[in-house]
């Protein structure tokens, strides 16, 4: 496969000449005219050694994202195949007890662009995500590959924000067996109902499960799963002997918590509010709850947003610790990586203050460790979850 050469401008400072998988547009000396999308590009510095091999696109911020530092390495259905082998080895290693994970992220399994989440039971079951020209380009090695990696069933689910910006349509269709319907997933013991079709990224959310082993334990009496989507958080901690009302603005997603919670047996245990989360809490008598999970969606989605979206996350943060009683606790989350662990005690110190409250840090959490995060990317760690203890200021 013939490849086209991106020149690095002069100088020493580009991130991906210290291991970082991205090329930016801004850093290339011009876009050669023979580049499209999702075309397999080699990147060269400015004294003319090779750096890299991956994919490009003319038109995106990213121009070019590596898969390969090998020059004898060709970007083929082998690579791909050996790339998920290895993935799906390392989640064995890191979350052996886990029969719902990811199995591969993006940069992180060097598949720029791809996500997959697996899902095991009588059927083995996989959700792919492509988020790139790139990604898009691989997608029959990955379809080849996936019935020899002990998949059964499996949907493309391809219409995130990422494609939008490297002009690709939505694709959201059925890979290989019969993926139709609904699916249920072992989440450590509970099956979690959810639909990969119509439900927010890839169906299930499996980034969150490490936190809620560690945190749960502190979730007791009365409780409120805000932005709960199909219920995770409310199901294991009804099981851990809480009462909770999961609230979210999707008719569909609470459908499909009310279903799991009564297959569990929790059904006396966990009940649903339809409403918009930040008018529910105002809405509430102040220290009503017991316990709290804020976990709202990114409100930083890029640089330009960080202003609004702070002001966002206090806000919610601020309503949420107001419901807590004194002696209660919360559990506080960001899925932005634009809100590092320092903003993040910044944010949370001003809704304390805006609530009137004591707040004290129990437990830090990140990812799952089925998320890994590249060293020389940092900005691939985009989950901070806090458990704190709320108490009336004297």
């Amino acid at each position: 496969m013939s490849s086209v050469e991106l020149h690095l401008k002069p100088g020493g400072r580009h991130k991906v000449l210290h291991g970082h998988p991205w090329v930016f547009s801004n850093q290339l000396q011009g876009v050669p005219a023979a580049l499209t999308p999702g075309a397999v590009v080699d990147v060269i510095d400015a004294r003319g050694r090779f750096v890299g091999r991956g994919h490009g696109h003319p038109n995106a911020l990213i121009s070019a994202r590596l898969l390969t530092r090998d020059r004898g390495q060709p970007i083929d259905g082998e690579l791909v195949q050996r790339r998920l082998s290895e993935a799906l080895a390392l989640r064995r290693r890191v979350c052996p007890t886990r029969r719902a994970f990811r199995w591969v992220f993006g940069e992180a399994d060097g598949l720029p662009g791809v996500v997959i989440d697996r899902f095991e039971s009588e059927r083995t079951r996989a959700v792919v995500a492509l988020g790139s020209a790139g990604a898009e380009s691989m997608s029959d090695w990955i379809a080849d590959a996936l019935p020899g990696l002990g998949v059964d069933d499996a949907l493309f689910k391809c219409d995130g924000r990422g494609r939008r910006l490297e002009g690709l349509e939505p694709r959201v269709e059925a890979l290989c067996g019969d993926p139709s319907g609904t699916w249920t997933a072992d989440d450590d013991g509970i099956a979690v109902q959810f639909d990969p079709w119509e439900g927010q990224k890839t169906g299930l959310f499996l980034d969150m499960w490490e936190n809620r082993r560690r945190m749960v334990p502190a979730l007791s009496g009365r409780m409120a799963d805000l932005y709960s989507y199909v219920g995770q958080w409310g199901l294991h901690a009804a099981r851990a002997g809480a009462d909770v009302v999961c609230v979210d603005r999707s008719e569909a997603a609470l459908a499909q918590a009310t279903a799991s919670a009564e297959r569990a047996g929790l059904g006396s245990r966990l009940t649903t509010e339809r409403a918009d989360v930040l008018k529910w809490l105002r809405a509430q008598a102040p220290g009503g709850f017991d316990s709290v999970v804020c976990d709202p969606p990114a409100f930083v989605q890029s640089k330009k947003q960080l202003k609004d979206g702070c002001r966002g996350y206090v806000s919610v943060f601020a309503a949420a610790l107001t419901a807590v009683k004194s002696g209660g606790v919360a559990v506080l989350a960001s899925c932005s990586s634009h809100v590092d662990d320092a903003l993040f005690g910044d944010l949370i110190r001003e809704a304390a203050g805006r609530a009137r409250v004591d707040v004290r840090v129990l437990m830090r959490g990140e990812q799952a460790p089925c998320h890994p995060v590249p060293i020389a990317q940092p900005e691939s760690r985009y989950l901070t979850c806090w458990l704190v203890s709320v108490s009336d200021r004297d």
